[in-house]
């Protein structure tokens, strides 16, 4: 008999029609999965709502002992709540979690196709899909409507995707920002190891570096993709609460990065080509492009020049090599005081 496997499901939401809406929706999509080996670990992060409690309380009484509910007495943020869904999965015994945040939908055969790939390579640690992007009433937004910031993961997932050992690496000098939260999983033993930082803000890919730094892989399931929902015109939920969304991104990913080199120093997982110096002017040159991107000209120059402290010759090679046309690589070399 197969283990059960947990999706871990943090919810903190409106009373709204829509918010529950889309709940129920998320909650659905777990139901219909073709792997009927499946509990779901729900972390209500005090959304402090009755209509909301009564929702629950609903698939409480639909799912019975498949969905285990933690209630919070406050509001602790996203990435503490799913640590407490972690944790409760160590205790319990899943072999290996899936994250699905509450208003996003997983492909019906996530759970078939993550199983397959942890029990064919004891090796991999992580397992995570690419993702289309959805609106508010589930329909496909087109690619012109599509932010920048969240298309450019989506393309990296079609060139030169993070796989294999040394992700972390991958992640801070390639990518930047590689697998959705709702798309991911990873062995419960090493969520419970490297637990999301107290962050409203880059918690995930603060993590994914870490997790990344451990002996171990991560794959790319490339048959199915996850379904990202946002709300056209407005801003992703963290932007909207953090008036300094940029700067604590910044600093975010700058100590994840510093975590998992300590943790790659550790465990061996440098990788071979680089060393310390060049990873580091690389990582810096890379979020360069994000913050540019982005529109934010004050730090993408606070991170070039953070790069070119480093080293300047690396600084050059780097721009050299960020995913982008050559205007914005002269753009950015021009922005080295």
């Amino acid at each position: 008999m197969k283990q059960k496997a947990a999706f871990i499901m943090p919810l903190k939401i409106s009373g709204s029609e829509k918010d529950i809406r889309d709940f129920r929706a998320s909650i659905s999509a777990i139901e219909n999965q073709s792997d009927p080996d499946w509990d779901i670990i729900l972390v209500e992060d005090f959304s402090n709502d009755e209509k909301v409690y009564q929702a629950i309380d609903d698939i409480k009484a639909k799912l019975k002992d498949r969905i285990h509910v933690i209630y919070s007495d406050k509001n602790y943020g996203t990435g503490p709540a799913r640590n407490k869904g972690v944790l409760y999965a160590k205790e319990k015994g899943y072999p290996f979690i899936l994250f699905n945040d509450s208003d996003d939908l997983s492909d019906p055969r996530r759970l078939e196709l993550v199983r397959k790939a942890f029990d064919e390579d004891e090796s991999v640690n992580v397992v995570y899909t690419s993702f289309d992007i959805i609106d508010e009433n589930s329909q496909s937004v087109s690619d012109d409507k599509i932010p920048a910031c969240i298309k450019e993961i989506i393309d990296g997932h079609k060139v030169d995707p993070v796989e294999g050992e040394c992700a972390w690496a991958q992640i801070a000098i390639k990518k930047k920002y590689t697998n959705l939260t709702s798309c991911t999983a990873v062995r419960t033993l090493l969520a419970s190891a490297e637990l999301f930082p107290n962050a409203s803000v880059s918690e995930d890919c603060h993590t994914w570096m870490r997790y990344g730094a451990h002996p171990g892989k991560f794959y790319l399931i490339k048959e199915i993709i996850g379904h990202y929902r946002i709300r056209l015109g407005t801003q992703s939920r963290s932007r909207t609460i953090n008036k300094d969304f940029y700067e604590k991104m910044y600093l975010s990913d700058c100590d994840g990065f510093e975590q998992a080199l300590k943790l790659a120093k550790k465990y061996g997982t440098m990788p071979k080509e680089y060393d310390e110096l060049e990873l580091r002017t690389a990582q810096r040159t890379r979020l360069t492009l994000n913050l540019y991107n982005s529109g934010n000209l004050f730090l993408a120059e606070r991170a070039i020049n953070d790069a070119n402290a480093i080293s300047k010759e690396l600084t050059k090679k780097y721009i050299n090599l960020l995913p982008c046309d050559s205007q914005i690589k002269k753009e950015i070399a021009n922005l080295i005081k």
